[in-house]
């Protein structure tokens, strides 16, 4: 055959050939950049983070929605695109500025609002997402102490699936340092440990802070430790039957008062920790001390020691100065300490006179700082709540610990401090005398130091006690003046 005739097969052949496939059909209609830069796209072609630490509203969204509206967005918005998917999301923060200029354009239509400038940021991971807008909600201060815990421990579960190993505290320690992120191994595991017992208590999260989980972790610990020791209770089954029963009960008191108080919480648990085990509530409260100051000490030290505390003065009986100890109650000294006791069936306790009008919510908040600066100082052994007390709480008498102790000064000092604003020692007792206890410049400079965590909290319960004087003076004036019976003894 000749070429001319190879040739006209050839083409009449290949006249039979449809038209190639659309391999392309699959890809986004936009090829990404493989590089950081700036491009141009549609406001409604970008989607907030789905997983955004910081779950509230901000707080400042109307005057970001109205800067947007008077001057556009000045800082670009970084984002990026997950392989395959049609929108590009936020990469690290500015959720709030997008929905803003979201609901510019959709109630204007005004073209200004239309389209962003933004930076254009490579796909790596959900995890380096995520950990970017962890970092940029901290240094912005946005977050609750809730939001970044529940995002450090939604950054743990992504490292889990990525890597296929469980982390250590330690572990995972470093791995967020290589992220970027400083967190130590005590914050962490208070993270951890709020997300997977607290979440329970609801609204109430939203107010939850660090502090407070430094006072409720350690203390159900120890709760948990004596259960443990007393009827073998498993963990799971004292969270299910005696503390998530409590937390619920104080996720209601939330959604009506708005108030949430650490210290209240752990009370309420004790009580309902000496229901289950059927033993009185201060019997369980003088075993959960004990425990804290010999944290290896078995059932029967604890049981012997519990003997001893029961043979040695109670604060509960103390005398103070508007509620001095009635005839045929001695008293005996203890640690430089003026403490009542008494043989016979205790009086009845006189009602609390700050429960006579509104400022239920400053004492509430003055309960939670009082346990704080005890944790803080180490005292929290010593505190305990009573409402006949002239602001609801008293302290124990100290213990005396061995020669040696480099807290002990502090915890010496933290104590005389509470008790002397709590009223319960008398004027004409020894140990309200200026030789019983030396306020010096070491006092002095402790309550001055900016950076001590338990020095600031202790100015706190100052401006909450100062804030009260004027009305619990009405109060008393009101309770003295009451008939037999209306606020008498």
């Amino acid at each position: 055959m000749s070429s001319d005739a190879q040739r006209r097969r050839v083409v009449a052949q290949s006249l039979g050939v449809g038209n190639p496939g659309n391999n392309a059909r699959d890809l986004p209609l936009q090829a990404d950049p493989r590089h950081d830069c700036q491009i141009e796209l549609e406001v409604e072609d970008i989607l907030p983070y789905e997983h955004n630490p910081r779950r509230a509203l901000n707080a400042r969204f109307a005057e970001i929605k109205d800067s947007i509206r008077a001057c556009g967005i000045r800082s670009p918005l970084a984002v990026t695109r997950r392989p395959g998917e049609a929108h590009f999301i936020v990469e690290a923060g500015g959720n709030s500025r997008l929905l803003a200029i979201q609901q510019l354009w959709a109630e204007t239509r005004e073209v200004r609002f239309q389209k962003l400038m933004v930076l254009f940021r490579p796909w790596r991971s959900e995890t380096d997402v995520l950990t970017a807008h962890l970092i940029e909600n901290e240094l912005r201060g946005e977050m609750t102490f809730w939001d970044k815990a529940s995002g450090v421990v939604a950054l743990k579960a992504q490292l889990l699936a990525s890597t296929g190993h469980m982390l250590s505290l330690r572990q995972l320690e470093a791995e967020l340092k290589r992220l970027g992120m400083s967190v130590n191994t005590a914050t962490l595991a208070h993270y951890l440990f709020a997300t997977e017992r607290l979440g329970i208590l609801g609204e109430a999260i939203t107010d939850l802070s660090g502090l407070d989980v430094k006072i409720i972790q350690p203390r159900l610990n120890l709760m948990k430790r004596y259960a443990q020791m007393r009827a073998s209770h498993d963990e799971a089954a004292l969270y299910a039957t005696v503390f998530d029963p409590v937390f619920r009960r104080h996720a209601d008191e939330y959604r009506r008062t708005q108030v949430f108080s650490a210290s209240a919480l752990c009370l309420a648990c004790e009580e309902a920790l000496a229901r289950q085990l059927g033993e009185p509530v201060t019997e369980v409260r003088t075993m959960l001390n004990t425990l804290a100051q010999s944290p290896q000490a078995s059932l029967e030290t604890l049981l012997a020691q519990g003997s001893l505390n029961r043979a040695a003065p109670s604060a509960e009986s103390a005398p103070t100065a508007g509620n001095p100890a009635p005839e045929g109650i001695a008293t005996v000294s203890t640690a430089n300490t003026e403490i009542a006791r008494t043989e016979k069936l205790p009086r009845p306790i006189r009602p609390a006179l700050h429960s006579l009008d509104g400022d239920a919510a400053v004492l509430r908040r003055l309960t939670e700082q009082i346990g704080r600066f005890a944790s803080l100082a180490g005292v929290s052994d010593r505190l305990h709540l009573h409402a006949a007390a002239p602001l609801g709480y008293v302290m124990d008498a100290p213990l005396i610990t061995a020669d040696g102790d480099a807290q002990q000064p502090l915890r010496d000092r933290a104590w005389w401090l509470l008790a002397l604003i709590s009223g319960q020692l008398d004027e004409g007792a020894p140990a309200s005398r200026p030789d019983a206890c030396v306020f010096d410049a070491g006092v002095l400079g402790w309550l001055l130091d900016a950076n001590d965590e338990a020095a600031g909290v202790f100015w706190d319960v100052v401006a909450l006690v100062r804030a009260l004087p004027a009305s619990t003076r009405g109060r008393r004036a009101i309770a003295e003046r009451a008939p037999n019976g209306a606020g008498g003894t």
